[in-house]
């Protein structure tokens, strides 16, 4: 399975917080744009509230091995910037993608299977 397409300018994590819709919880806060690509793009943004970069990268992984794992569930033709909050610092593997998926079903980007 390829690795998913980085958000990676600037211009293009403005467009997400502008135009995109918001989603938030707890842990943390992501940023919904529809465009009219035939992929599904990730951006990942982790601030020094977060704490050290140790914490700051531990929080980055989580949220990509989580990104991962719901991946093929994804509708395309989004961009996703995912912000990394405090509180996220203490998640296990399994609160973190249990937390992003509740936020991607309230986005309405994650195709939900009956039963």
């Amino acid at each position: 399975m390829q690795d998913p397409v980085k958000l990676k300018k600037r211009w293009e994590f403005q467009l997400a917080y502008q135009k995109g819709s918001k989603y938030w919880n707890r842990y943390f806060v992501i940023y919904v744009l529809n465009t009219d690509f035939k992929v599904l793009r990730l951006g990942i943004t982790v601030s020094k509230k977060v704490g050290k970069s140790v914490q700051r990268n531990r929080v980055k992984r989580l949220i990509r091995e989580s990104f991962r794992q719901l991946r093929p569930q994804m509708k395309i033709g989004y961009d996703v910037v995912v912000v990394g909050r405090p509180p996220a610092s203490q998640l296990t593997c399994q609160e973190a993608g249990n937390g992003l998926a509740h936020l991607f079903q309230r986005a309405a980007i994650l195709n939900t299977k009956d039963g």
